[in-house]
């Protein structure tokens, strides 16, 4: 059970980061030499600001997730919580030390995360459609409601009609990316991908490379950070994870992974979820999910692109929030007629 401490930590500069981490610590690890502690803070989160804290020469770290600026606003923090607990039963993730008033502290999963020519490897995309796939069968959550389409409307719901900033409007009018058009979009990509008829699993949702660690002397991967954490359309983690083979920082589309990569991949994934061996999983069966993969990461792109509107209003890291929610949909818009307009095999075909 994880400890409930009273406590705010002050993320707004790294000397009081570091102060409420240690604090946190004093609770999670009370037997860890105070003046032996040692702190790492790590830049790859977009939404929160994050700490590692071990003592002396031992690898084993304490996390402290500090949360991001107003996120409370799109995240349930309660529902990551529990999301928490249910993977950690599962196998699937670290435990959870302790909730405070503005975070978490967690277990550190060992590995390196990954890079846009790491996550090409085939050991390490092996790992990853194992580890997939054991996640998709967790019995976890309300698999009637999946949270795809509610999440994006909610993110949506933020997104202003007219920023405030007016450089940030003036690059909304360049390209026309106006709230209206956004939902006219999504409805019209829930009325298509609903009517697929694809299965809904428990997902991590946000499977972009740096929230998969890689550990190469055991040839496993982690997945981390559960925020976005539920029950979704199976084919949403697949696609969204393709769409990420492009990076964050610096989006490089030409890295989304080609046709053939992509069976390759599926056929891996479904050998690990249907628990055959991989000539066992029959063309037709690929070929569907490639249909299904590419169409729904057309929502991968729609529900990042409102998401980083909204970040754009209000989250305090320094990153063009706003910059990268314009790429996405960008790419949206691009590949939208080609994904849509595939169809999947039929056995009579």
């Amino acid at each position: 059970m994880a400890l409930k401490l009273n406590l705010t930590v002050d993320g707004s500069s790294p000397d009081s980061l570091l102060k409420g981490a240690r604090q946190i610590v004093q609770h999670v690890r009370p037997e860890w030499p105070q003046d032996q502690l040692k702190f790492k803070v790590y830049t790859a989160g977009f939404t929160n600001h994050l700490v590692g804290v071990w003592c002396g020469d031992t690898t084993s770290q304490v996390l402290v997730r500090v949360y991001g600026s107003k996120t409370e606003m799109f995240i349930d923090r309660d529902t990551e919580r529990r999301t928490f607990e249910v993977l950690h039963r599962a196998g699937c993730g670290p435990a959870l030390y302790a909730v405070f008033d503005n975070g978490l502290s967690y277990g550190f999963t060992q590995g390196v995360t990954l890079t846009a020519t790491l996550v090409t490897h085939q050991p390490v995309w092996r790992a990853i459609t194992k580890h997939m796939a054991k996640y998709h069968k967790i019995k976890e959550g309300d698999l009637e409601h999946p949270v795809l389409f509610p999440k994006m409307r909610s993110f949506l719901s933020f997104v202003p009609v007219t920023f405030e900033g007016a450089g940030m409007q003036m690059r909304i009018d360049a390209c026309g990316y106006s709230k209206h058009l956004l939902s006219k979009e999504i409805d019209e990509l829930e009325e298509h991908l609903t009517g697929l008829g694809c299965p809904v699993v428990f997902s991590h949702n946000d499977l972009l490379l740096a929230n998969i660690v890689w550990e190469e002397t055991t040839s496993t991967v982690g997945f981390i950070d559960y925020e976005y954490g539920g029950t979704n359309y199976q084919p949403f983690d697949i696609g969204n994870h393709f769409s990420e083979f492009a990076g964050v920082e610096k989006v490089d589309y030409s890295w989304y992974p080609c046709a053939e990569f992509q069976r390759q991949w599926l056929r891996s994934y479904l050998s690990h979820y249907r628990e055959v061996p991989e000539e066992q999983v029959p063309d037709i069966e690929v070929e569907l999910w490639y249909t299904w993969t590419n169409k729904f990461a057309l929502a991968s792109h729609l529900l990042w692109g409102t998401w980083a509107m909204v970040q754009a209003t209000c989250s305090s890291i320094d990153f063009d929030y706003l910059g990268y929610g314009i790429t996405r949909i960008n790419e949206y818009f691009k590949r939208k007629d080609e994904f849509l307009s595939l169809t999947a095999p039929t056995s009579s075909q």
